[in-house]
């Protein structure tokens, strides 16, 4: 954040302190709970708190994200009637949680967008232009340098991590951020900028049930959570779960609204847990054909069946091979990971291992769990639940 004088769970803590309907619950699973166990253990906050280890996870112990894993362990949890997902770089205007809430009880599963408060991102001023982002050595900071690709993917690109300055639409100030440099999102822009739409609705939404949305706990279980095969890489997990609702027949309550939104603290995009410490740039695989292959063959419940041995050649020679609407840039462009599988040998990707991949086969084949029983377990004081603090 930049904020070395500021926790990282400051800046939404205290913009949820200040929410119009309290009625709510925070459930944090937190990678670092050992380090920060007691964080909450004094606090009085007007809303109950379950902060809990995110260990057990067979992703963390081996040095690679398991933020699926984690999603399911906030589920199993949860009591509340709705859950929003979220991460821990976000705060909420004043009225969000009443917001959320009205809309759930109209019908909806509310989809959040949101915009990043840039005030603390490192900035220089430059011969009379407006101040733009650093790298740490002082030269400009374009996240499109991490990509190679055609101009089209890039132009995309730079839609979903725009960097101008825009005017916030509500006033604010929190923890010292307070909107003086903002950037919008993507989806924001596509479907409220300069028009006086309230909602959004689409058949294909469930593509843009982003890591801030939200859906009923009822369907979060029938749909057995997050699709835990999707661990060892961080992409497109909640793309997947929006799939999975739709597939169920909850497409139509999906719906984004103009009124409903976050604020995003900039925070450093490839340092995210230093207990996770595979480098960035190391990954094994293209989580996108799993969407398809659960929306192909109509598996709308995660983590019961392994993707076997023929699913996956069925993934590699069929679905990359003819399918995917991106083949020819895989084929073309990013070959490292083309078909499926991340191979080692390309600039950018020399840390991807064939090893990583046969581990990955490992542990979605082990990784099966159904979510209502182990949710059971913890309402009925099952003592592998007790871990953490509750207040």
């Amino acid at each position: 954040m930049n904020r070395p004088e500021l926790h990282l769970f400051e800046p939404m803590l205290e913009s949820f302190k200040l929410q119009t309907e309290m009625d709510f619950e925070w459930v944090l699973v937190d990678v670092l709970y050992d380090e920060r166990k007691d964080y909450f253990t004094n606090m009085k906050l007007p809303f109950k708190v379950k902060h809990i280890p995110a260990a057990p996870n067979a992703w963390h112990e081996v040095g690679w994200p398991g933020v699926s894993t984690q999603y399911n362990k906030g589920i199993i949890y949860s009591d509340g009637e709705l859950v929003f997902l979220t991460g821990d770089g976000f705060m909420a205007p004043k009225q969000f949680m009443e917001r959320l809430w009205t809309h759930y009880k109209e019908g909806y599963f509310p989809l959040a967008w949101y915009f990043y408060d840039e005030s603390y991102v490192k900035r220089k001023e430059t011969d009379g232009a407006k101040p733009v982002q650093v790298n740490s050595d002082g030269s400009p900071l374009d996240p499109t340098v991490r990509y190679s690709g055609p101009e089209e993917a890039q132009t995309q690109l730079k839609m979903a991590y725009p960097w101008e300055d825009t005017k916030p639409p509500v006033e604010y100030d929190l923890c010292g951020y307070h909107g003086e440099y903002v950037a919008f999102e993507h989806r924001y822009k596509e479907v409220f900028k300069d028009n006086n739409r309230e909602y959004f609705a689409e058949p294909w939404l469930w593509n843009w049930f982003f890591g801030v949305s939200s859906a009923s706990l009822e369907s979060l279980l029938q749909a057995n959570g997050f699709n835990q095969a999707f661990d060892g890489d961080r992409m497109l997990l909640d793309c997947d779960m929006g799939s999975r609702l739709e597939l169920l027949g909850y497409g139509p309550k999906l719906r984004m609204f103009r009124d409903t939104y976050l604020i995003r603290v900039r925070t450093n995009w490839d340092k995210w847990c230093p207990k996770v410490p595979k480098e960035s740039g190391i990954t094994i695989k293209c989580n996108l054909p799993l969407i398809w292959f659960n929306r192909i063959f109509a598996r709308p419940r995660a983590n019961e069946t392994p993707y076997t041995d023929e699913d996956i050649e069925w993934i590699k020679n069929v679905y990359c091979q003819t399918t995917c609407h991106i083949t020819e840039l895989c084929r073309n462009e990013h070959k490292w990971q083309f078909p499926f599988e991340h191979k080692e040998g390309y600039p950018g990707h020399e840390g991807s291992k064939k090893q990583y991949f046969l581990l990955w086969k490992k542990l979605q084949a082990e990784g099966t769990i159904n979510l209502k029983e182990e949710r059971q377990k913890r309402l009925d004081g099952d003592k592998k639940y007790a871990e953490g603090t509750f207040i």
